[in-house]
């Protein structure tokens, strides 16, 4: 059986169509405010995608994008493959009983569940001073995995609200802890002294020796580590945690994701389509924590997967794609294509990325990793300096030759001319704000500046082309 990965999906014009081993590699469009990128390459993906079966995760920023793709399914005969997630809905994903029951347990539950909840807390943290961010990093890892593991050690099934409660009752001073009235009302001493009145009943087992191990650590945690953190440090993570906890301890964050599960991310395997329809603009952080969660989780669900010759392509589709960075995209993007995630990210402009990805230096190596790992590149209409001379400088440079004439004074006018080879863009910045945005004012086309990695156009040998989208025709 031959490989899908050599379909088609795209016949550019100039030859070499773009294939869905291509989509597989990943895809960076960006352009302006209007300048197309949705109804130009962003339309022309959705469709190919759709119409060759792939299953899908989307993401939502605005209000308007669950009509768009509720359009998008019907024009191409997959309305009975979307599922969306939402306020009104009914469909939930129980994502702490998906991660303790899933087949795959792979090294340690409670890992993965604390590794889950830090990445999403950590998508909407402000890093603050980059010296100190191991340290809270540190701190916050270790509360979450003491208290996911109190859990797991103590409750038939794990959900949220046991681990806020913990995290929420931990002692935070010796007279607290030596308090009767505490010790009586706090979920995270009684869980302890239940754990270990069960182990000191029970036989004596290399089972009981491991849970004993589990239960010493836990203790040397709570009282003793976080006991002893300095009330600064300690209020920091805490205000970490619960500004997100807060959150997902009431609706819709509570209902969605921590109630039941109807719907999780190996069905975009099977085929189906999950909207995630809590717009960030409408929602703000709760529409981006919710979102971020459902998107971490699926990537790492992606990489678990078995791949086949015949193995269904899925994708990741967001718009206003810097809403959504967490810190492991760039880790799911590097090896994405091995298991056919489609990435599809879409956003306005380099400074509007990098503002998000952590701001100044570092925002902007974050982008470039990421970028860097998706191969096919679609520049639209823009206006902003940064991203055209992105865009300007991934499409290289070429010797010109450039003509210069010269006048000099003396007792009579002297002229001279000549020419000289210089290294300047083959395509200049400028030119970008220049293209077609689409609209009846341009008859309807967008012209977008296409880069794309490996095999070149065929009928320029370059790896860029000036590609045209009606958007009547997509």
């Amino acid at each position: 059986m031959s490989n899908i990965l050599d379909l088609p999906l795209i016949e550019w014009q100039l030859g070499h169509p773009f294939t869905i081993r291509d989509a597989c590699e990943g895809v960076l469009i960006m352009g302006g405010l209007g300048s197309g990128k949705t109804s130009g390459s962003g339309a022309l993906l959705a469709k190919k995608y759709l119409t060759k079966g792939f299953g899908g995760l989307v993401l939502t920023a605005k209000e308007d994008e669950l009509d768009l793709w509720k359009s998008y399914c019907k024009q191409h005969g997959r309305l009975d493959d979307l599922v969306i997630i939402g306020h009104d809905s009914d469909q939930y994903f129980n994502f702490l009983d998906y991660e303790s029951n899933r087949p795959d347990k792979g090294t340690g539950i409670t890992h993965n569940i604390a590794d889950t909840l830090k990445t999403v807390i950590k998508a909407g943290a402000n890093d603050g001073q980059e010296s100190d961010k191991a340290f809270w990093d540190a701190a916050l890892q270790q509360l979450l995995v003491n208290a996911v593991d109190l859990c797991l050690l103590t409750q038939k099934k794990i959900r949220f609200e046991h681990i806020y409660k913990i995290i929420q009752s931990a002692p935070k001073s010796k007279s607290e802890l030596n308090s009767h009235e505490w010790r009586q009302s706090s979920a995270c001493f009684k869980l302890m002294e239940h754990a270990a009145k069960k182990l000191s009943e029970a036989q004596k087992s290399t089972e009981a020796d491991n849970l004993a191990r589990r239960l010493h650590i836990i203790e040397d945690f709570f009282l003793g580590n976080w006991l002893y953190l300095s009330e600064k440090t300690r209020s920091i993570v805490e205000q970490m945690f619960f500004g997100f906890g807060d959150r997902f301890m009431r609706d819709p964050l509570y209902s969605l994701f921590n109630t039941k599960t109807t719907i999780t991310p190996e069905d975009t395997i099977k085929g189906k389509i999950i909207v995630i329809n809590l717009p960030y603009l409408i929602y703000e952080n709760t529409g981006r924590d919710g979102q971020v969660l459902f998107k971490y989780i699926w990537q790492r669900a992606m990489q678990r997967r078995q791949i086949r010759n015949n193995s269904r392509p899925t994708f990741l589709w967001v718009d206003e794609a810097h809403y959504f960075l967490h810190d492991h995209d760039i880790d799911h993007q590097s090896t994405a294509r091995s298991y056919r995630a489609c990435t599809v990210y879409l956003t306005q402009n380099l400074p509007n990325f990098s503002l998000h990805a952590g701001g100044g230096d570092k925002g902007i190596i974050r982008f470039k990793a990421l970028a860097g790992n998706l191969g096919t590149k679609f520049f639209h209409a823009n206006s902003d300096v940064e991203t055209n001379d992105y865009a300007a400088d991934l499409i290289g440079k070429e010797l010109k030759w450039m003509g210069s004439e010269g006048m000099s004074m003396g007792d009579s006018a002297s002229f001279n001319e000549g020419s000289s080879q210089s290294l300047i863009h083959t395509i200049e910045p400028s030119e970008f704000a220049r293209q077609k945005t689409g609209g009846q004012l341009n008859n309807y086309d967008v012209e977008v500046v296409v880069h794309r990695q490996g095999i070149p156009f065929q009928t320029t040998g370059k790896n860029y082309a000036l590609l045209i989208i009606n958007q009547q025709t997509i």
